[in-house]
């Protein structure tokens, strides 16, 4: 349902860093905030349904890699990267990416992203919450324009109640104008997702989850 964005590691931010004393070289890592948002272990699942069929299946992670990727474009660093994988499903999701970037963050702020990524091996962006809300930032006409749109305090969805969930959107534009936009919880992860395109809006919700935080 959710096509693919490419995106450009170095024109993301990162998250709150810590120094590997090892090496003259910065190592970046996921922050407690951020992976609050999105990190969960092996065994953690959502149950989310199709809005429009009300047809539903189960997300489970069966995986999850931590490691550490090093980047020589211009200044070199290391960064963290937390990849959740996830078991076949009717909405082709594979994978759950968190990637830590290179810029210093205030301790308010979390400068990581989620990228999400379909059994064809394309990915989108669907969580950078460092920029000012309602602020569209350009990340190139593959990226799109991304935007954090609100947090909502309380969320209602599906007779379930959410804190702290973020909107974020994200416009971009081949052949057709699509128009993406997330709900991401804390201690939830993703829990809705549309897809517009032109006229044409579809989308799909949690109705039940079990998710094992970070360690």
């Amino acid at each position: 349902m959710l096509s693919a964005l490419s995106i450009i590691f170095f024109v993301i931010s990162g998250c709150f860093p810590k120094t590997n004393t090892n090496t003259i070289t910065p190592y970046y890592t996921v922050s407690d905030d951020f992976a609050n948002y999105c990190w969960f272990e092996t065994g953690s699942y959502w149950v989310f349904q199709n809005d429009s069929t009300l047809l539903s299946d189960t997300i489970k992670i069966i995986d999850v890699l931590d490691s550490k990727r090093f980047h020589n474009q211009g200044e070199a660093f290391n960064y963290q990267a937390i990849e959740l994988y996830t078991n076949v499903n009717t909405f082709n999701i594979t994978k759950h990416e968190i990637t830590a970037g290179t810029y210093d963050a205030n301790l308010d702020k979390m400068n990581s992203l989620l990228r999400i990524y379909k059994n064809d091996g394309t990915y989108h962006l669907a969580f950078l919450p460092q920029y000012p809300m309602g602020e569209e930032i350009n990340l190139g006409d593959q990226i799109g324009t991304y935007t954090n749109i609100e947090i909502i305090d309380i969320f209602n969805l599906n007779n379930l109640t959410y804190n702290a969930v973020y909107h974020t959107r994200v416009k971009v534009s081949i052949n057709n104008t699509v128009e993406y936009n997330y709900w991401i919880a804390k201690n939830h992860g993703l829990i809705k997702a549309t897809i517009k395109i032109d006229d044409q809006t579809s989308s799909i919700s949690s109705k039940s989850d079990h998710l094992i935080g970070k360690d």
